[in-house]
């Protein structure tokens, strides 16, 4: 491995050196500031994603380390002082996005359920009007069959009324079976 600086980035094994620590150390510090940002990719990377570092890292770890050796202080809270966290403005219009976002998942799912209703009302519209048209008929067809018992009581013909009585009956067994609230309900 070269020892030249490309980029004025440093291999894990170069800031470890400058930093007077193993690599396995500078990794354990580097892994603290990552969670610390909560960003991943925090340091930059090769092409084997081995972290590399800059001048400016190697001295926020030499800070952070400092700062750690003071009253009650960990490396994780002196991380927290030199590292810039996630802001409470990132995270609230974070949190506005997505309850946008939810709000408007919701408007869309309600406009697709109230489509849906508004085509079952005017399929239930349409079959309504077809029964009230059934029914129509019907009353029509009744009211010829009544005319014409009522003309054959008027003539005195026993057949033509039993025969006429016959018709109402299948009518109205007919209607009882097919009834259109059953097929509503069916």
């Amino acid at each position: 491995m070269s020892k030249v600086k490309t980029n004025n980035l440093l291999t894990p094994a170069q800031a470890a050196k400058d930093l007077g620590i193993s690599v396995a150390t500078l990794r354990k510090y580097s892994l603290i500031v990552e969670r610390t940002t909560e960003n991943s990719k925090y340091f930059e990377r090769n092409s084997q994603n081995n972290r590399l570092y800059t001048q400016k890292n190697i001295e926020d770890f030499k800070e952070m380390v400092k700062l750690s050796h003071g009253p009650k202080m960990t490396l994780e809270t002196s991380a927290a002082q030199i590292y810039p966290t996630t802001d409470a403005k990132d995270k609230t219009e974070t949190k506005q996005s997505d309850e946008i976002t939810e709000l408007q998942t919701t408007v869309s799912k309600l406009e697709s359920e109230n489509k849906k209703r508004e085509l079952k009302i005017k399929d239930l519209q349409e079959e309504l009007a077809d029964v009230q048209k059934s029914k129509e008929e019907l009353q029509v067809e009744l009211d010829t069959l009544k005319q014409q018992a009522e003309e054959k009581i008027e003539n005195n013909d026993p057949k033509k009324d039993e025969n006429i009585k016959e018709r109402v009956n299948e009518k109205v067994n007919d209607d009882k079976k097919g009834h259109w609230w059953n097929r509503f309900m069916g």
